[in-house]
């Protein structure tokens, strides 16, 4: 099936349309491509971005670039939570015009050349922001002047991540890289990393060498101790409750892996820091 974007143009003069929805049934919206380029973004919820024969795990400040051949569709993971989906949705020449001003000879965002499109996890304060954004133009007329502004708004938040991206890394591996980051995937250390990849430990260790030169166990220390030394400097939260919140249940053995890596002490490195703040 595919979606037009007259279809969806409240007014004849409009150039784009913006809407904010919930998703609770996997058959609320077909398997379709349409004849527009679209963004889209999680606001709350999780589910999957079924796209080009691919499921990816989503949640709240995924990003995605649909190019117009691209086939996907939504699923919520649980129909009572939903999956709320903000989309912008615009016409192919305007698309043409960002390139040729913006982002001629580029490889990213909407002209990337991977199977699958363009996607990135926006933090929360960003997030926090585009959704305000949207909120101001959603009831603004649909006018071109609205539309590049929110366009431009929007490569303004993704412009400072880009160097990130490798179009060529498989996209389960980088949605684990981006988001194991959390106490809750920390406390189960390799096997927590595993669990945002859905593949064996041979096979992302494989990958993880190939596209970072590391091997899993060191990718895990290195995101562990780098959230630490964060909270470090970003909280007043205890040294004992900072080595928890990152998987470490031996604070002898934080220290020790703590001062390998920055080569002092966290307390020396959290005065350190803020004093430079």
């Amino acid at each position: 099936m595919q979606f037009k974007l007259d279809s969806f143009l409240a007014k004849p003069n409009d150039v784009f349309h913006l809407a904010r929805i919930t998703l609770r049934s996997k058959s609320d919206i077909q398997m379709h491509t349409h004849d527009y380029a679209e963004i889209f973004w999680i606001e709350d919820g999780e589910g999957f971005h079924l796209i080009n024969g691919e499921k990816i795990k989503i949640m709240p400040g995924y990003l995605c670039m649909v190019r117009p051949g691209d086939q996907h569709t939504f699923a919520a993971k649980t129909a009572s939570k939903g999956l709320t989906v903000t989309n912008l949705a615009f016409t192919k020449s305007t698309l043409h015009h960002f390139e040729e001003r913006y982002f001629k000879e580029s490889n990213l965002y909407f002209w990337v050349k991977s199977h699958l499109p363009f996607s990135f996890r926006i933090p929360k304060e960003e997030l926090c922001l585009l959704s305000g954004k949207a909120d101001q133009v959603i009831n603004q007329p649909k006018d071109h002047i609205h539309l590049d502004r929110l366009l431009l708004f929007i490569f303004e938040i993704l412009e400072p991540g880009h160097e990130n991206y490798n179009s060529s890394m498989p996209y389960w591996l980088q949605y684990a890289l981006e988001n194991y980051n959390s106490p809750a995937n920390f406390l189960h250390g390799v096997e927590g990393f595993l669990s945002l990849t859905n593949k064996s430990i041979d096979h992302t260790n494989r990958i993880l060498k190939k596209y970072t030169g590391k091997t899993l166990t060191k990718t895990v220390n290195d995101a562990k101790i780098k959230y630490a030394a964060r909270l470090l400097v970003m909280t007043d939260a205890s040294i004992k409750t900072i080595a928890s919140d990152s998987g470490y249940a031996n604070m002898g053995y934080f220290y020790r892996v703590f001062k390998s890596q920055f080569k002092m002490s966290p307390k020396d490195y959290r005065i350190y820091n803020k004093k430079i703040i």
